[in-house]
């Protein structure tokens, strides 16, 4: 009985803390972009190593077309290896030539064969992923 009680508990507590967590509005109307494009871009620069992925994460999630430059710039020459990996995913979701070929170029450039790996991946996934369209 006991243990039955502290589960559906944990289960209610963990069910309210996802419907808390969860935005009361997906009304995107009111948001301006631009700033929130310059500020994204602004996290790039950040020493947070955190803030900067969830920037690049932002960056194409949103589609902010403004970061593909800033977004090649951190996939050539950050020293971050997951910072360059998460920079070629936001560049391939948004899509546009130069992200593109600079994402190819740091399939056969970049100094880590682990980044290089994994653009010369994304490059094959992204392609295959448009043949089936």
């Amino acid at each position: 009985m006991k243990k039955t009680l502290a589960t559906a508990l944990l289960t209610l507590s963990i069910a309210l803390s996802a419907f808390a967590a969860t935005p009361k509005t997906s009304d995107y109307s009111k948001v301006d972009w631009q700033k929130a494009e310059m500020n994204y871009i602004a996290a790039l620069s950040s020493d947070n190593i955190g803030l900067r992925h969830s920037a690049a994460n932002f960056l194409a999630e949103y589609r902010l077309p403004g970061a593909v430059k800033p977004l090649v710039e951190v996939l050539k020459n950050d020293k971050v290896e997951q910072l360059r990996m998460a920079a070629a995913v936001a560049l391939v979701q948004l899509g546009q030539n130069d992200g593109i070929e600079a994402v190819k170029e740091a399939a056969i450039y970049d100094g880590s064969e682990k980044v290089a790996k994994f653009c010369e991946q994304l490059i094959s996934a992204s392609s295959q992923e448009l043949s089936l369209k």
